[in-house]
């Protein structure tokens, strides 16, 4: 039961990694912290209901649609709301991603209305038994996509002439421009990666719950807890911290409450961070006096 438990809380940690690895892409090439991330998933998981229920599109073929459908949305995104803002006092972009969630959510709200939707589930609910344990198709499938997507991006950020340039700004944005590259494009591509990575997280959460404004609130909390918890600086860290606090909700729902379940991620989370409040993977900032 012990290892059923800790492949539920890894499957719903991927969910929440995914989103914190968009928090930390886009912040770490911008500077900007995307409030609007977990409303940008939602508003994807009604794209991707739409594209099922209205065009007949089968699940697998939404799937591999929602990264790119994402990626422009997040792309338009940065272009129309944050792009005018660049070079501005940072809290001038973090009021503006406050004002997109409320732009994503009542305009989901607006176009599809406020009642919950099922969404279809992408495999057969029926556990699979593993050497004796019992686990559930759709967290294999969650785990094998999070792993494709991370395999995807360290390829990307590795070998590709936009991932280093994207790379090269994150750790230097003024050095990058002198060096010639054009940061408003490094600003698309985080939000257009992030906007895909979200899209892709809120059609595996959408199974799990209903389809609704609301379905991503929650999810947001833990992804930017799971970000803090492994570094708002790293991209593995994000993962990690995801996956950590998926782990540790689960293991408190099931062996103490899961009316408390939400809860004890954010307590291990204030432990960590009076130890290191850097998180387990960020650097220290260090200044010059």
């Amino acid at each position: 039961m012990l290892v059923q438990v800790l492949v539920s809380g890894i499957a719903i940690g991927c969910v929440y990694g995914l989103i914190a690895l968009a928090l930390v892409l886009i912040n770490k090439s911008t500077d900007v912290v995307n409030f609007a991330q977990g409303e940008m998933a939602m508003f994807g998981a009604f794209v991707a209901l739409a594209l099922n229920r209205d065009l007949g599109l089968p699940m697998i073929v939404v799937l591999a649609l929602a990264f790119p459908i994402g990626g422009l949305i997040g792309a338009v995104t940065e272009r129309i709301a944050i792009r005018p803002l660049a070079g501005g006092a940072p809290i001038n972009a973090l009021i503006a991603t406050i004002g997109l969630w409320m732009v994503f959510h009542y305009g989901a709200g607006w176009i599809w209305g406020f009642d919950p939707f099922r969404f279809p589930s992408l495999v057969s609910d029926v556990p699979i038994d593993i050497a004796g344990i019992r686990v559930a198709p759709y967290s294999i499938v969650i785990a094998l996509v999070a792993g494709a997507l991370l395999v995807g991006f360290y390829l990307f950020f590795e070998f590709s002439r936009e991932g280093i340039a994207m790379r090269a700004a994150s750790m230097n944005a003024r050095a990058a421009r002198l060096m010639g590259i054009r940061t408003g494009r490094v600003s698309a591509w985080a939000w257009g990666l992030g906007g895909g990575i979200s899209m892709v997280a809120g059609i595996l959460v959408a199974p799990m719950t209903f389809v609704d404004v609301d379905m991503m609130f929650l999810v947001l909390l833990k992804a930017i807890a799971g970000a803090v918890l492994g570094g708002f600086t790293s991209l593995p860290g994000a993962i990690v911290g995801g996956i950590l606090v998926g782990v540790t909700e689960t293991l408190g729902g099931y062996y103490i409450s899961s009316e408390f379940k939400d809860v004890f991620a954010f307590l291990i989370i204030v432990a960590v961070l009076m130890v290191r409040p850097e998180g387990l993977f960020g650097m220290p900032a260090i200044k010059k006096v």
